[in-house]
């Protein structure tokens, strides 16, 4: 196993490139050729279990100089990979200051990978993601996907990206502990991250090629389980809004059928913020502020959302002839929206944070 002692000397002599493959294409062995010529301090391969027929290319990828090779005996998961090459970054190239993780399919040019490397080494301790663009020449799949992620991403995080499925990333070496304890074992993981690093700081993007080769075919991504891994990350930061809307909606129906009194019903069902305070402040935006800054900001706008929410349900019931509860459900989850965007930008905003991601 190759260690760092021969760093080349310049910006990519302090930098890694981890590649984490399955069943790879010939065409990795030229990829991996050319990142060591490039002048790269280390090039970083996972085989994360590829069958036979794959080790004579991997033992010939052993020898070439600056290359390690570390091998899965069955596949973990693209997650898994990837948190394997980072051990193995921070515990035996200590030399090596900043890391990129790039895909061995051959949908990144090399020129790309030394150009979001450079881009680390000037951006201040902030993470690199090389952004793609997508026009027609992509697959309609592709699109669609990541512009819907794009748009679920961005209202989660509040971080508006161009690409938010690169797998073209660059790490600062700090930074690389806490990417070893995210959760993620295959592509969730991926997101995971993007997720943890926006709650920090919002990255850098360098724009880069955009590579689909024989229509994306070399690409272990299954578009259906593996998009709903992905998704799942990111709607379980609603769990602690649904979870608290249950406990109101619960107090806001027992407490208007004993009394038939909308005001008391809404603050009864609003007893519920207590559980929401503490879940978001803890788990979901993992905000380190004090208690009482983040406590008198939260509970203004629970007061402001209240007083709106009364008057909305009221409105309905009294001059459009709603049922009570049919317009507490839709003043409640269009209220939600607006809740979640105030919380994240005001209540808990991204600066205060101190707290690691789980």
């Amino acid at each position: 196993m190759n260690d760092d002692s021969q760093t080349p000397a310049g910006a990519l002599g302090r930098c890694a490139v981890l590649l984490p493959v399955w069943q790879p294409e010939e065409g990795l062995e030229r990829l991996v050729s050319e990142l060591a010529a490039e002048g790269f301090g280390a090039v970083v391969l996972v085989d994360d279990g590829s069958d036979a027929r794959h080790g004579a290319l991997f033992a010939r990828l052993s020898l070439l100089p600056r290359v390690s090779v570390l091998r899965h005996a069955v596949n973990l998961g693209k997650g898994r990979a990837l948190k394997t090459g980072i051990n193995h970054v921070l515990c035996a190239l200590t030399l090596i200051n900043g890391l990129v993780t790039a895909d061995g399919d051959g949908q990144h040019r090399v020129a790309d990978i030394a150009r979001v490397a450079r881009a680390l080494a000037e951006a201040n301790g902030a993470v690199v993601l090389g952004s793609r663009s997508f026009g027609r020449e992509v697959p309609l799949r592709s699109r669609f996907g990541n512009l819907l992620t794009r748009i679920v991403f961005g209202f989660i995080t509040g971080a508006i990206l161009r690409d938010t499925q690169t797998g073209l990333r660059a790490f600062p070496r700090e930074l690389l502990p806490e990417l070893m304890t995210l959760d993620g074992e295959r592509y969730e993981y991926e997101m995971t991250v993007l997720a943890h690093v926006c709650h920090r700081h919002k990255p850098v993007e360098v724009a880069i090629e955009t590579v689909y080769l024989q229509g994306n075919r070399a690409s272990h991504f299954d578009p259906i389980w593996d998009s709903m891994r992905i998704y799942f990350v990111l709607v379980r930061f609603y769990f602690s809004a649904i979870l608290s809307a249950g406990i109101d909606f619960v107090g806001f129906t027992a407490t208007y059928a004993l009394t038939g009194n909308v005001l008391a019903s809404v603050v009864v069902g609003r007893l519920s913020s207590l559980v929401n305070f503490a879940l978001n402040k803890r788990f979901v935006f993992h905000n380190g502020a004090s208690l009482a800054g983040s406590l008198w900001r939260y509970y203004a706008l629970a007061a402001a959302l209240g007083a709106i929410c009364y008057v909305l349900i009221s409105s309905l019931a009294q001059y459009a002839h709603w049922n009570v509860f049919a317009a507490k459900l839709v003043v409640e989850t269009l209220l939600s929206l607006v809740s979640f965007s105030v919380q994240r930008t005001f209540v808990f905003p991204r600066g205060d944070s101190a707290v690691r991601s789980p």
